[in-house]
């Protein structure tokens, strides 16, 4: 009988780690820019340009140094939690061309907020435009897997990494472009469009 009880914490276990990993399918949509990540939008700033790009927030500057050279116009900038029960792969906004991929030793705050300080991984794809993807680390689990290479070409929708429990992944895009999701939006990979592109493109 104690053996049956020990074999419960451990299914359990199983069926967590089954669960994490799991990577469903997408409907990829035609239109739009696809969200890089599951979970939930937990911030939206404005990201200025300048020879190192720039937010401001709460009266403060946070610039963002790994990007020098690399944002040329004012973006967006959507930030995604992912939670333990989130699909934590994450996939291409657009189709495009890795032009740059940046690991950058940092710390490990909690992922609930904007973490733009912790362990990260930033993929530049240009297609169309130019986005930028962040993997970034949580507190507990350090882990981020990078798919991709520079050069690679890649699908909108394409699977380009994974970060391994709790974590967050920012996403830079051009501000000529409209967005569609506020904060408190819940957005699939691969599947939730985030952002229109401007009439012209």
């Amino acid at each position: 009988m104690k053996k049956k009880w020990v074999l419960i914490p451990i299914i359990a276990l199983l069926l967590f780690v089954l669960h994490f990993f799991r990577d469903p399918e997408r409907e990829i949509p035609l239109t739009g820019v696809v969200s890089p990540a599951d979970g939930k939008i937990i911030a939206i700033e404005l990201v200025k340009s300048g020879k190192i790009p720039v937010i401001e927030k709460n009266g403060e500057e946070i610039f963002l140094h790994d990007l020098k050279g690399y944002i040329t116009e004012d973006c967006h900038l959507v930030a995604i939690f992912m939670s333990p029960f989130d699909v934590h792969v994450n996939r291409s906004p657009l189709k495009g061309t890795v032009s740059r991929v940046i690991y950058t030793e940092g710390e490990y705050h909690m992922a609930t907020a904007l973490a733009l300080t912790n362990e990260r991984n930033t993929i530049i794809i240009d297609g169309d435009t130019r986005l930028i993807v962040i993997q970034i680390a949580g507190k507990f689990v350090r882990r981020i897997q990078c798919f991709v290479r520079e050069g690679f070409s890649i699908e909108k929708g394409e699977r380009v990494g994974r970060i391994i429990l709790g974590s967050q992944v920012v996403l830079i895009l051009p501000e000529t472009y409209t967005l569609t999701v506020a904060v408190g939006s819940h957005v699939k990979a691969g599947e939730s469009v985030i952002a229109l592109p401007p009439p012209h493109t």
